[in-house]
């Protein structure tokens, strides 16, 4: 049997469908990640550059998020799901004090005193994800989902005391659309013992764009948290 041959069987078996396997119900999945974020504070001030960027240096940091959602239908195509997420971010930075000028001006300084700015973003969740591709075929073991979400922002300031100077809270909206890569079919066998054991039915990679609008629904007298731009997030998701 010549090489050429055994390289066709061997597509051939992975473009086969998966044999069925017996699995727990699909009742939910929980997921932990990290991503990037950057709040849009300074769209809502005419001078550049923004106190976002003077007083917290500008740029993205860390969000980490975590959720849990409730498959509320699921069959071999996929499932759909409800949830609740939360997460943190922070981002640290020094104040600005007033100094004076020899001619009688006076002028904002960067403050020996450190403070952060803290988000803990709430998020009320429906996903569609499918997985028949992954669960079918070993040859492209991919789930893809899309999500939509109520937000609600939660943050405050601190100061170089660690006391809060100003807090509240921000509502708004989020979509996301991701991928996800199967782990299961680079060992099958240990992904049935997982699923026997603990009821883990598969585990994922995944990786997700999120555009968030989170300003009030428009209002002008609300801190603008929106993303300014989108939001990049990978992390690992387990199927209940």
């Amino acid at each position: 049997m010549n090489a050429k041959l055994l390289l066709a069987l061997a597509l051939a078996a992975l473009a086969l469908p998966a044999a069925a396997q017996d699995r727990s119900p699909k009742w939910g999945s929980f997921e932990i990640g990290a991503g990037t974020y950057t709040p849009d504070l300074d769209s809502e001030f005419a001078t550049r550059p923004g106190p976002y960027e003077r007083i917290l240096g500008g740029g993205s940091g860390w969000m980490f998020r975590l959720g849990a959602s409730k498959a509320i239908f699921a069959n071999d195509l996929g499932a759909i799901e409800v949830g609740l997420r939360t997460g943190y971010f922070q981002k640290n930075g020094k104040g600005l004090i007033e100094q004076a000028n020899p001619d009688g001006t006076s002028v904002l300084v960067p403050s020996p005193d450190k403070t952060t700015l803290a988000i803990v973003p709430t998020s009320a969740t429906v996903t569609l994800r499918l997985d028949w591709l992954a669960e079918h075929y070993r040859f492209v073991p991919l789930s893809f989902y899309g999500r939509a979400a109520f937000e609600r922002y939660n943050w405050w300031v601190t100061g170089g005391t660690g006391d809060w100077s100003k807090k509240g809270a921000t509502n708004g909206w989020s979509v996301t659309g991701g991928a996800a890569l199967l782990l299961d079919a680079f060992d099958p066998g240990l992904a049935r013992e997982l699923d026997n054991d603990t009821g883990v039915n598969h585990t994922y990679l995944f990786f997700d764009v999120t555009r968030a609008q989170v300003d009030d629904f428009g209002s002008g007298k609300s801190w603008n948290l929106s993303t300014d731009g989108v939001s990049l997030q990978g992390g690992l998701m387990l199927v209940f």
